[in-house]
């Protein structure tokens, strides 16, 4: 991984993270602008263990963080998960620092028996959304 870049993996799960997701739809765009648009950057699936591929995503330089005022040190991501048997679930405000890999856990609610579309749950709304550092 090259300085200017972060690796982000995402890790479907439900039953309280006892049980990995396979078939999921990961989604990972810019995250909103000014307009309220995105940049869709990554559709990838979740493999049996639940886990999507590696996605690499542009970062600030590490020396961003360096020198006070040079903006955040950070780049912001939308992560937006959805299965047929589950309520969708969208991370908002995602961290990418460059040169630090990072997993990110998305817990799934199954879908009340007989429902066929449930409203979208938000794992965070305006604080970047906490990550595990991948080792």
């Amino acid at each position: 991984m090259q300085d200017g870049t972060s690796i982000l993996r995402v890790q479907v799960s439900t039953a309280l993270g006892a049980l990995p997701v396979e078939g999921a739809t990961v989604t990972v765009s810019t995250a909103a602008d000014e307009t309220g648009g995105h940049q869709l950057l990554y559709s990838v699936q979740t493999d049996a263990g639940g886990m999507t591929p590696p996605m690499e995503l542009p970062a600030p330089p590490r020396s961003a963080s360096l020198t006070p005022g040079n903006g955040r040190p950070y780049a912001l991501y939308t992560v937006q998960v959805d299965h047929p048997n589950f309520t969708p679930q969208a991370a908002l405000n995602v961290t990418a620092f460059s040169g630090i890999p990072a997993v990110l856990p998305i817990a799934l609610t199954p879908l009340p028996e007989n429902a066929a579309v449930a409203p979208q749950d938000l794992t965070a709304t305006d604080d970047p959304q906490a990550l595990s550092e991948e080792g």
